[in-house]
C-alpha cells in the first residue's frame, strides 16, 4: 500500500512540477543516507498515526500525541482570519493537518507554500497520505530540502508581490527548530527580508513625501527653463570614456589622478563627491543629485570658485529645493512618471524620456552615462562597502571620516580583498549594477572598468587602477563644456508662456480634489446609512458603489494626485489590502467600505489642503 501511495503522489507532483519525480528518484538514496534520521510511527490518543524522530537521544514528536488536530486549529485561530488571495507559508510536513486545516478554512484563492527541509520526512509522507486529495484545486508550491530548495527565495518573492505582504501567514511545525535550525533561519530570513523591504519602501515614502511635494511644486519651475537629459545624447562625443565618480572611501587613494582625465573624458560625479573634487581643483563636467533633503551646504559650493554653481546638473523635480535654487547652471531632467510634469511636455507636443535608474544617485549617474551611448564606462569611488572601515571618502561629510566597527556587517566579495564589509542596501545596489551590466551587454558593445581601487566586486567589470584606465582610455582631447553650452532650453518663449498659465492654474486644479473628497464623504455617509437601515436595497447599494467608483476615478485622473498618493501610502495600502477580505453579509461589507472610505476622504482632504498651500506659494507665483 505504501509503495502504491508513494507512486501515486509522485505522479501527482509530476503533473504540478514537471521533472521533480526524476530528481527525487536520483537523489533519494544520497539524501536519506546523508540525513540518517530515525523516523518512526506512533499512535496518538485519538488513534491517528503520527511521526516521531530520534535526535541526540530524544524522541521528538512532529504532531501532538493527544490530538494531532488540536495544535493546527489553535494556531490558525491565534493567527486570525486568512483572507482570500493571501499567501500562506508552512514549514514542515511532519503534521499535514496544518495544510488540511488551511485548506478547509480558506478560499481556494489562498496560495500555499509547503516547505519541507528534511527530505526523509517528505519521502516518508509520500507513503502515508494522499497529496492530491489534500491539495485539491488550490495552488500549492512544494519545496523540499536537497531537491529544489535552491528556489525557495524565488518562490517566496513571487508569493509576496505588492499588496500581498500584509496578508501573509506562516507556520513552523512543532520541533522543526530543534531538528533543523539552519533551514528554519533561512526560511524566516527570506520572509523577514522581503517584508522589511516592503515596510521600508512604505516608510521611506511616508518620511520623504512631505519634502517631495514641497520640493516638487517649488522645483517644477526649473522644468520650464531647463533641459531634457536625453538632449545630451546628440551633443556629447561617444569616443571618449564616461567616468562615474562616487564618494566611496577608496576615492582617497586615486582622486588626484582625475586631473589627468579632465578634458579627455566625460566626468559625472554624485553630489557628495563634488566638494572633495573641487578641493582638488577638479571641476566635473556634470553632477547628479536626487535627495530631497540635501542642501548646498553639504556640497560646500559656497567655499569654492563661483564656477562651481554653473556645473550642469542631472536631477529630479523632487530634489532639494535649496540646492536647486543655489545652482545657476543648466538643469537636466528625466521622466519620473509625474503626470503634472508630463503634461507640460504634452501640451507643447513633446515628450520627456526616462530610464531605469536603480534608486541611488550613483546608479542614476551610471545609468545616465550608459543611455548617453558611451562605449567605455569607468567606475571611481564606487566602493559599495566600508573600505578601511569608512563609509565615505574623507572631505565629504567630514574632513576625516571616522572608522566604524564593521564586525557584524555583511561580507561580500571584494575587488582586491577576498571579502569586504558592507550593508544590505549597498549590497542591493551592487547586485543592481551587476544585473544592469549583464542586460546592457546583451544589446550594446560596452566595456565597464572598475577603477575604484578597493570596495566590493561588481560583476561584469574589469578591475584596474585609475592610472591604468586613464592611460589606456583617455587619449582624445574633448571640450565637454562647449558641447553642453550649445544646448538651448527645451521650451521657447511662447511655450514657456503656455507653461506659466498652467502653473498659475494649479491651485484651482488642486482644489478640485478637495471638492471631490467632500463629495466622496457624502457618498460614503449615504452608504453607511443604507447599511444601517435594516432594510438593504441591493439596487441602491450597487448604485452607490458606482458613484464611489466614478468619484475615485475623477480624483485619480487629476494630475496633482500623484503627489497626494505618496503622502497617503498607508491609507492606499489599507484600501488595496481590504479588497481581499470577505464579509458575512452585504450590510457588513458596506459598513466596512463606508468606514474606510470616510477615513480615506478625510485624509485626502487634509493632505490636499496642505498641497494647495504649497502650490499657492510656489507655481502660482512664478513669473
Amino acid at each position: 500500500m505504501s509503495t502504491e501511495m508513494r507512486d501515486k503522489n509522485l505522479d501527482a507532483l509530476e503533473k504540478r512540477f514537471p521533472g521533480i519525480s526524476k530528481m527525487i528518484e536520483e537523489k533519494k538514496e544520497e539524501l536519506l543516507e546523508q540525513e540518517a534520521l530515525q523516523i518512526a510511527e506512533e499512535t496518538a490518543f485519538t488513534g491517528e498515526k503520527i511521526l516521531t524522530i530520534k535526535k541526540d537521544g530524544r524522541k521528538l514528536y512532529l504532531a501532538g500525541r493527544r490530538d494531532p488536530m488540536a495544535h493546527p486549529r489553535n494556531q490558525i485561530k491565534v493567527l486570525g482570519e486568512i483572507v482570500p488571495n493571501a499567501p500562506v507559508f508552512i514549514l514542515g510536513m511532519g503534521n499535514l493537518h496544518y495544510l488540511e486545516e488551511v485548506a478547509n478554512q480558506t478560499d481556494e484563492s489562498v496560495i500555499l507554500l509547503l516547505y519541507e527541509p528534511l527530505f526523509s520526512v517528505f519521502y516518508k509522507q509520500l507513503e502515508r497520505v494522499d497529496l492530491d486529495k489534500i491539495f485539491g484545486k488550490r495552488t500549492v508550491a512544494v519545496v523540499v530540502g536537497g531537491i529544489n530548495d535552491d528556489g525557495l527565495e524565488g518562490v517566496i518573492i513571487s508569493m509576496l508581490r505588492g499588496d500581498k505582504i500584509p496578508l501573509m501567514k506562516y507556520f513552523v511545525l512543532p520541533n522543526y527548530v530543534k531538528l533543523c535550525m539552519e533551514p528554519v533561519k533561512k526560511f524566516f530570513g527570506c520572509l523577514s527580508k522581503y517584508a522589511s523591504e516592503y515596510k521600508m519602501g512604505v516608510d521611506t515614502n511616508l518620511f520623504f513625501s512631505p519634502f517631495q511635494a514641497e520640493n516638487f511644486y517649488h522645483n517644477v519651475q526649473y522644468v520650464r527653463t531647463g533641459h531634457k537629459a536625453s538632449s545630451l545624447l546628440h551633443v556629447l562625443p561617444k569616443d571618449v570614456p564616461a567616468i562615474v565618480i562616487a564618494a566611496g572611501p577608496s576615492l582617497n587613494k586615486n582622486i588626484k589622478e582625475l586631473k589627468r582625465a579632465k578634458g579627455k573624458a566625460f566626468l559625472i560625479a554624485v553630489d557628495t563627491a563634488v566638494k572633495r573634487l573641487l578641493k582638488e581643483g577638479i571641476l566635473p563636467d556634470m553632477f547628479a543629485t536626487l535627495d530631497g533633503m540635501k542642501t548646498a551646504e553639504l556640497l560646500n559650493l559656497t567655499e569654492q570658485e563661483e564656477a562651481a554653481k554653473e556645473i550642469p546638473l542631472l536631477t529630479k523635480v523632487t530634489a532639494s529645493k535649496s540646492l536647486m535654487d543655489y545652482h545657476k547652471g543648466k538643469k537636466f531632467f528625466i521622466n519620473d512618471g509625474y503626470r503634472y510634469v508630463n503634461q507640460i511636455y504634452k501640451m507643447n507636443g513633446k515628450a520627456l524620456e526616462g530610464f531605469s535608474s536603480g534608486g541611488s544617485v550613483a546608479t542614476y549617474a551610471f545609468a545616465f552615462a550608459c543611455h548617453l551611448g558611451f562605449r567605455k564606462v569607468i567606475f571611481v569611488g564606487q566602493d559599495l562597502a566600508y573600505t578601511d572601515n569608512k563609509s565615505h571618502a574623507d572631505g565629504t561629510f567630514q574632513e576625516e571620516m571616522p572608522e566604524e566597527n564593521t564586525e557584524k556587517f555583511l561580507m561580500v566579495p571584494g575587488n582586491y580583498q577576498e571579502e569586504v564589509p558592507t550593508l544590505s542596501n549597498l549590497d542591493s545596489y551592487r547586485k543592481w549594477f551587476g544585473d544592469f551590466i549583464r542586460e546592457w551587454r546583451k544589446k550594446y558593445d560596452v566595456e565597464f572598468i572598475n577603477a575604484t581601487e578597493g570596495g566590493a566586486k561588481i560583476e561584469g567589470t574589469k578591475v584596474m587602477t585609475l592610472a591604468e584606465a586613464i592611460d589606456q582610455e583617455c587619449k582624445k582631447e574633448v571640450d565637454i563644456k562647449a558641447c553642453i553650452q550649445q544646448l538651448e532650453p527645451e521650451f521657447h518663449k511662447e511655450e514657456q508662456e503656455k507653461i506659466l498659465n498652467y502653473f498659475h492654474d494649479t491651485p484651482k486644479r488642486v482644489h478640485e480634489i478637495i471638492s471631490l473628497a467632500k463629495e466622496g464623504k457624502k457618498i460614503y455617509a449615504q452608504l453607511d446609512k443604507l447599511c444601517c437601515s435594516g432594510n438593504m436595497d441591493r439596487r441602491a447599494y450597487l448604485k452607490l458603489l458606482k458613484r464611489v467608483k466614478r468619484n475615485r476615478k475623477k480624483i485619480e485622473e487629476n494630475v496633482n494626485y500623484d503627489l497626494l498618493q505618496q503622502s497617503m501610502v498607508r491609507a492606499e495600502q489599507i484600501l488595496r489590502s481590504g479588497q481581499y477580505f470577505k464579509y458575512a453579509s452585504l450590510e457588513e461589507e458596506g459598513l466596512e467600505l463606508a468606514r474606510q472610505g470616510k477615513k480615506y476622504m478625510e485624509l485626502l482632504e487634509e493632505c490636499t489642503r496642505i498641497i494647495e498651500v504649497y502650490t499657492e506659494q510656489t507655481v502660482a507665483k512664478v513669473e
